[in-house]
């Protein structure tokens, strides 16, 4: 910060609390975990707020035979790895990992939310300042020699009140925001249930009672066992003028106009290459954003080989498999003619019967997603029976009316669509307020000053001088329960680690074949690390929340 507002100060974190940071008991030891009743916090219990739940719990016999302490409640956690400058405030008695820095607060001269929103204005510069290799950390060390703007404390807590009120408001619009995609989901879903059920068209008809006759003079079906109490449980009644058709009624004549993927030997890995006929698998068939450029291809001969499982522009494709399979897209015009792949179905509708549009919208409604899944085996992987398909039911109006149920459609998922983009541009907005805000707070631009406040610099001279003429004090419990350790050295160290039977260790095993001071041994193993040829590796343990170090060699 260039210029701080008057009686503001830059002060290193070391000067406004008691740092310290937790511990793991070992894994090993289920005296350690088990029946526990001290939460004991991970990375993943960080919440940016305050923390009253812990995954894990350890005992109290964990507890003393490791570095973790017990935190009071109003402690400040900042994650030192991994998800450098996550935050939280403890809400609960609890403990930690070594992953957490804790400080308890010197509440004369700083005010916790006030500490806490600066570390959130901070994460930045915290993450810029990580170590190590792929994993990035900080150690307590770089933590508390970072330095915040300081207010006068009468200032901080105004600054704070005001953030609390403000972020607020703005996690309440985040949470109005968040409800836009489900609300627009169901719209879309009501838009083509409606549309298949001959509602949304309900007033067309009655203005219209003239009728394509094409449909009438079709072979009709009737819809019979699996598929017609699927139908009943909907209360579906199909629209006077509607028939109901199968997806064999409605193909060309031609012979493979219904078909899917080649299987088996037909086409292998070995059959792909870099250029030449693309293939379609079921990954890219999504009514939105179709495919992508990437994909495999075969060569020409093959696709001449696999020309019955061709797929042109405007054709239909339906996932035979997927969780739950039925998704359905139309081939784009802009595509070159490919080739399906296994599990892809394929079929060339005739455009005097249903349009290849209203089709595809009728398949994403719940009606037919209830009789696909009639037609759908399997329990680990869900696959629709291409036999079954061919005889599924389908509700298929006149064509006039088809027309009008896809412009209708369409007009209202145009709607849909600009409400999703206000939203998106609503999101944006609301991921950059907080930042500001953070920033117009460290500037002293958000409350007004007061000139009767005692400056932060002259707070800091008198809390200082008034510890200083204090007598020596025992530390608080979260540290005083600990044996006070001796000095240590690098090549100590690196003794210790040679000395460990296992290459694999975790920070509490090194320690406890070590006398020393714990944050020196911290420091010690950071400075091992980025040695141009480490001994010892490290790696975050996802599962266990945990830092590993890997041994390079005795």
């Amino acid at each position: 910060m260039s210029e701080l507002p008057d009686g503001w100060i830059m002060t290193p974190l070391e000067d406004l609390g008691n740092w310290g940071s937790g511990g793991t008991p070992k894994r090993t030891n289920p005296r350690f975990y088990v029946n526990g009743t001290i939460p004991w916090l991970v990375i993943g219990d960080l919440n940016d707020g305050i923390v009253t739940y812990a995954q894990t719990h350890i005992t109290e016999e964990g507890l003393l035979n490791s570095s973790a302490q017990l935190l009071p409640p109003k402690t400040l956690l900042v994650a030192m790895y991994g998800s450098i400058g996550k935050l939280g405030i403890t809400g609960i008695t609890c403990a930690t990992n070594q992953a957490i820095a804790f400080c308890c607060t010197y509440q004369e001269v700083i005010e916790l939310r006030y500490l806490f929103h600066a570390l959130k204005n901070a994460r930045d510069l915290l993450v810029a300042k990580g170590q190590g290799g792929a994993q990035q950390n900080i150690n307590q060390t770089i933590l508390k020699a970072h330095q915040i703007p300081l207010a006068p404390l009468n200032e901080q807590k105004r600054i704070a009140d005001k953030l609390d009120v403000l972020l607020m408001r703005v996690d309440a619009c985040q949470e109005r925001l968040d409800r836009v995609p489900r609300i627009l989901k169901r719209f879309r879903q009501n838009i083509l249930d409606l549309a298949v059920s001959g509602k949304l068209t309900e007033s067309w008809r009655e203005d219209n009672t003239v009728r394509i006759s094409n449909t009438v003079e079709l072979i009709q079906i009737e819809p019979i066992g699996d598929f017609l109490s699927a139908i009943n449980s909907l209360d579906y009644v199909i629209p006077d003028g509607w028939v109901w058709l199968n997806p064999d009624l409605i193909k060309f004549s031609e012979k493979h106009s219904l078909s899917i993927g080649p299987f088996g030997s037909n086409l292998t890995v070995k059959d792909y290459r870099d250029a030449g006929i693309p293939l379609v698998f079921v990954r890219d068939i999504r009514r939105k954003n179709f495919g992508n450029e990437t994909t495999k291809f075969i060569s020409e001969q093959k696709a001449q080989e696999l020309w019955a499982h061709r797929v042109e522009p405007g054709d239909l494709l339906i996932t035979k498999m997927g969780d739950p399979p039925g998704d359905v897209a139309v081939f784009p015009l802009d595509r070159p003619i490919s080739v399906i792949t296994a599990d892809c179905i394929r079929i060339k509708v005739n455009p005097e019967i249903v349009s290849i549009k209203l089709l595809s919208l009728f398949i994403e409604s719940s009606l037919i997603r209830s009789l696909i899944k009639e037609i759908t085996a399997g329990v680990a992987q869900q696959k629709i029976s291409l036999q079954r398909f061919r005889s599924m039911p389908l509700p298929i109006p006149p064509l006039d009316e088809q027309q009008e149920i896809v412009r209708r459609v369409e007009s209202l998922f145009a709607y849909a669509d600009r409400l999703e983009a206000h939203y998106q541009a609503a999101c944006t907005q609301i991921e950059r307020l907080t930042p500001v805000l953070l920033a117009k707070a460290f500037r002293g631009e958000l409350v007004p000053q007061d000139p009767n406040d005692e400056s932060a610099s002259v707070l800091l001279e008198r809390i200082h001088a008034e510890r200083a003429a204090q007598p020596a004090k025992a530390k608080r419990d979260i540290t005083s329960r600990k044996p006070a350790m001796t000095k240590m050295t690098k090549e100590s160290v690196k003794e210790a680690i040679r000395q460990l039977p296992q290459n694999k260790f975790s920070f509490d095993e090194l320690r406890e074949n070590l006398t020393g001071d714990y944050d020196s041994l911290k420091d010690i193993l950071f400075t091992l690390l980025s040695e141009a040829k480490p001994i010892l590796t490290q790696v975050f343990d996802q599962e266990e929340q945990a830092m590993r170090f890997f041994r390079a060699g005795k």
